[in-house]
């Protein structure tokens, strides 16, 4: 059974995904009568594959009134007109509906096709759609409208004129816009005939005629635009600016033809040569003589956030930056973290973590950053504290920002350990790519050069190329200044005497205070675990460290029970607010032409 289920969809997406349509050609005839209304007939060929039971064209109404429509099917040769009649739900065969809504005229047929080809014949007639000046008629308009979802491999336009012109120069014609087709004028200057193949989808194709206003005979002035004023010159004078517009273009085509090849190679060699000489230049590191392997103490001149913000050469403090910058608040007295248990969901006990202000008050020697996180702490945290788990609830995006710049202030400025010369000149040609890709990109599609200078495409490509080289070498020349990369090489040894149990049993600090630090800058460089669990072997008191306050019951006599809590609770107390940070503080397209009536498209289903 789940077969045959499958197998019916299947065979049924099959069905779909075949249903296509198509032209073969359309010919177009308009037959300007003596007095100056146009006689409109198309044929259009369809090709189908797949069933089908409705085709329609949409005109634009424009200022022009279109009258009297019919439609027919050519079967065998033989003309079968189709009956007029409102589109119904069930699409009677061999009737066609009507409709006009301000905008558009929509002239739709009905009729059974599967798997064939159908040529159809849409009659109408059109009022004041010819222009006429003191000497001249024009006709101008979209013979092939810009609306068709679907190519027109051939088509085929006849203008029939109200008379035999007396001579050629009486008449003057252009094709637009500049495609593959040709127009001219038949032996017995009756007529203009014009032709063009391959049109695109969406691409409209226009006719503009010009002609003595006195071969319209029997003029009648309801039937035509009247204009005053002389037209000739007027319409001549917009052919020449339209043919000379491109001229020019396809003389830049030639020139842009030409030169993309090199100057998108130029280019590249530039955005390749930028990067690596600001690299060489900016940079490479500066040579250290420090030969220890381990660091007992640590760095008095740095903090805990500019320690991580060193030692990533990042732009931001990651949140063991945060978290070890709150322990350091708590090992110097300023505020108190205790565990705490609350209830969740259907009564169930949670772990939690509370920040307790003690009431000291700021001192001068305070790194300016952790000053900051005080007063932030001041403001969440008020008399009664605040728990870690609130935090998600609080927007902590703006003290972020200013926070990281603070920090970001003290290890690029103000102590300069690192030199960020090299990320400011990649930042000018980062700017400098930006500006050139978007005007590339304005200039190749306003203009429209990208279907007939195909390469152009290569200038946007390589200026994409050289932005994302800007982009990526903006960390690799951030350069550590002799001091910086003396520190860095002094935390890094400090974390391998940290993570070396062996080194601090041997050489374990004499005073509490010191382990404190152990404790804060280990969290900085992912060695926490390692100096609690040294804590444990050494037999610390624990509760010695007030500023911190496992959950525990009892008394703390058990000092393996007390080091377990203490670890556990260090450790989820990271998580928890490291992940309330994180969560805080997320933010949220001859030439010319288009000026011609008609126009519109068409389709099938």
């Amino acid at each position: 059974m789940v077969a045959i289920i499958v197998g019916l969809i299947l065979t049924t997406l099959s069905l779909v995904q075949a249903k296509e349509y198509g032209l073969d050609k359309a010919q177009v005839y308009y037959q300007i009568k003596d007095d100056g209304s146009v006689a409109v007939t198309w044929d259009l060929t369809y090709w189908f594959s797949g069933s089908f039971s409705t085709a329609w064209v949409t005109i634009p109404q424009h200022q022009f009134k279109l009258i009297n429509p019919t439609v027919s099917e050519i079967r065998e040769g033989e003309e079968i007109p189709y009956r007029f009649q409102r589109e119904t739900p069930d699409l009677t065969p061999d009737t066609f509906d009507f409709t006009q809504d301000g905008r558009e005229y929509r002239i739709a047929w009905f009729y059974r096709a599967t798997n064939t080809n159908k040529t159809f014949r849409l009659r109408y007639e059109i009022w004041e759609g010819l222009k006429v000046y003191d000497d001249v008629a024009e006709f101008y308009f979209k013979v092939w409208g810009g609306d068709w979802a679907v190519p027109l491999p051939a088509l085929w336009v006849e203008v029939i004129l109200p008379a035999q012109m007396e001579a050629q120069e009486d008449v003057a014609y252009w094709l637009h816009p500049k495609i593959e087709g040709q127009i001219g004028i038949s032996k017995d200057f009756r007529k203009i005939i014009a032709y063009a193949g391959r049109i695109p989808a969406r691409q409209w194709v226009e006719v503009r005629v010009v002609f003595p206003r006195i071969y319209l005979s029997n003029l009648d002035p309801a039937k035509v635009i009247s204009i005053a004023g002389m037209g000739k010159e007027k319409v001549l004078g917009e052919e020449k600016s339209w043919q000379d517009r491109e001229a020019r273009k396809q003389r830049l085509i030639k020139i842009l033809a030409a030169a993309s090849w090199p100057v998108a190679a130029a280019l590249l060699v530039i955005g390749l040569i930028i990067p690596l000489r600001t690299y060489f230049r900016y940079g490479r590191e500066p040579k250290i003589h420090y030969e220890r392997d381990y660091e007992q103490e640590v760095p008095e001149e740095v903090s805990p956030a500019q320690a991580d913000m060193i030692i990533s050469q990042g732009k931001t403090v990651s949140p063991k930056g945060v978290v070890a910058s709150t322990l350091e608040l708590a090992r110097r007295g300023f505020i108190k973290i205790e565990e705490v248990e609350r209830e969740g969901f259907l009564g169930k006990k949670i772990k939690d973590y509370k920040i307790i202000l003690t009431g000291k008050s700021k001192e001068d020697s305070l790194p300016s950053e952790l000053g900051l996180f005080l007063t932030q702490w001041e403001k969440l945290a008020g008399k009664s504290g605040i728990l870690i788990s609130e935090l998600k609830k609080k927007n902590l995006a703006d003290f972020k920002l200013k926070f990281d710049k603070a920090v970001r202030r003290a290890v690029y400025d103000k102590k300069g350990w690192i030199n960020s010369q090299g990320e400011k000149v990649l930042t000018i040609w980062t700017i400098a790519w930006v500006i050139l890709t978007v005007l590339s990109f304005i200039i190749i599609l306003g203009t429209g050069l990208l279907p007939t200078v195909a390469n152009l495409v290569l200038l946007p490509g390589v200026l994409i190329i050289n932005l994302f080289l800007s982009l990526v070498f903006r960390k690799p020349v951030r350069q550590y200044t002799a001091e910086g990369k003396l520190l860095t090489l002094r935390l890094s040894a400090l974390k391998k005497f940290l993570k070396d149990f062996s080194l601090l049993a041997e050489h374990p600090p004499a005073s509490l205070i010191i382990w404190e630090k152990y404790l804060v800058f280990g969290t900085v460089l992912g060695v926490a675990k390692e100096v609690l669990r040294a804590m444990k072997e050494l037999n610390l008191p624990l509760e010695s460290i007030t500023w911190f306050s496992p959950g525990m019951t009892g008394k703390i006599s058990d000092f393996n029970a007390a080091f377990d809590s203490f670890n556990a609770s260090l450790s989820s107390f990271s998580q928890a607010f490291s992940s309330a940070v994180a969560s805080s503080t997320s933010s949220g397209s001859s030439a010319g032409g288009g000026g011609g009536a008609g126009g519109g498209g068409g389709g099938a289903r």
